[in-house]
């Protein structure tokens, strides 16, 4: 029965019309367009035709989320783009208008290792979490008790792992990079 799709006898208009939608030959371009200009000009997530196009095939939901990752992460490089260039355009003199010119000198300090550390942390942090999180979950025993135990302890375990891990990590990556 996987595969087929889902929807009542008595099919409404509207699941009808997203039915024969993803089924459109135009149906995965136009996904990707809304995710892509979701990401870099237009904020209307695809999720508005994700959803029901999953729902409708859903042996299709990996394809479709590709699709959308893909199709937004080219968007998001876009929006880097469009911001860039207007930055110069009509950033500086917004900057300077409302008076921030000041306030704003702090971010033009910060060096690539800033940046890099600030964006590999989350990452190292996601990881212990999610394992720590599995690792518990999977090895609950005791009803909801135990569950509740569990998570009690899956949290603890996390946070003083994470505030340990942030400190080495750091140090480690600043030595790596030059930072100070």
């Amino acid at each position: 029965m996987t595969g087929e799709i889902i929807a009542p006898a008595t099919r409404s208009r509207l699941v009808r019309y997203v039915e024969t939608f993803s089924e459109h030959r135009y149906g995965r371009w136009v996904l990707a367009a809304i995710a892509f200009a979701d990401s870099s000009f237009l904020p209307i997530p695809p999720d508005l035709l994700f959803v029901p196009m999953a729902l409708v095939r859903p042996k299709r939901i990996w394809a479709l989320t590709v699709i959308c990752t893909v199709a937004s992460s080219l968007g998001a490089v876009v929006g880097y783009i469009i911001g860039y260039g207007l930055w110069s355009f009509v950033g500086t003199r917004l900057v300077e208008l409302y008076g921030y010119g000041d306030g704003f000198t702090a971010y033009q300090h910060l060096v690539f290792a800033d940046v890099f550390i600030g964006l590999v942390k989350p990452v190292i942090f996601g990881f212990i979490v999610a394992t720590i999180g599995c690792y518990y979950g999977l090895s609950t025993r005791g009803g909801t008790q135990g569950v509740g135990r569990a998570t009690t302890e899956a949290v603890v375990a996390a946070m003083i792992l994470i505030i340990v891990t942030d400190v080495f990590v750091t140090r480690l990556l600043q030595v790596l990079l030059g930072a100070t």
